[in-house]
């Protein structure tokens, strides 16, 4: 499984790559805590687009994207610190981490 996260917005409007993980090159315990976060979240049932609702000039836009197989999907959402995408924010969060 390959994943990315992309960043862009917040006060400087920068855009940067802040994650890449590929779980086949991690150790085992880690590559499995991925792949549950991805299944736990149900990812590639969501929605191109999570929101929470909240709207802000400054927050930070994240792009999710996982490859697995012959499957690719990507989603995004605003760091609004909402119930809705706070799963999505856990997993960022772990693959910076990891990354």
């Amino acid at each position: 499984m390959q994943i990315s996260v992309k960043r862009t917005g917040g006060f400087a409007g920068l855009s940067e790559n802040v994650a890449t993980v590929n779980t086949a090159k991690l150790n085992a315990a880690a590559a499995q805590q991925v792949e549950q976060m991805i299944q736990g979240i149900s990812f590639f049932d969501l929605p191109a687009a999570v929101s929470g609702g909240t709207i802000g000039a400054d927050l930070f836009h994240y792009e999710i994207t996982v490859t697995e197989g012959g499957r690719q999907k990507t989603v995004a959402f605003d760091d609004d610190h909402s119930p809705e995408t706070a799963p999505l924010r856990r997993l960022v969060d772990s693959l910076m981490q990891m990354a």
